[in-house]
């Protein structure tokens, strides 16, 4: 049996990474609350409320994009 994903199971995350994502993606691929950070060549999302299974969803999103994942701090 799969158990559910439970308020519980959920953690507040950061993620630094190289390149940089448009409004759409965060609108489209990110959890609401979410707070980005642009500076030249790096982007941080904080804020990240999720559980495991949604932070590597988005981690492989940012990869498919061509990011390169510097940091995930939880």
């Amino acid at each position: 049996m799969i158990a559910g994903t439970k308020k519980n199971d959920q953690r507040l995350y950061q993620i630094k990474f190289s390149g940089k994502v448009d409004d759409d993606f965060v609108t489209s691929c990110c959890p609401p609350g979410i707070i980005i950070e642009r500076n030249v060549d790096i982007t941080i999302l904080t804020n990240i409320r999720t559980d495991q299974s949604g932070i590597i969803g988005l981690i492989r999103h940012l990869h498919n994009l061509g990011c390169t994942i510097l940091s995930i701090n939880c």
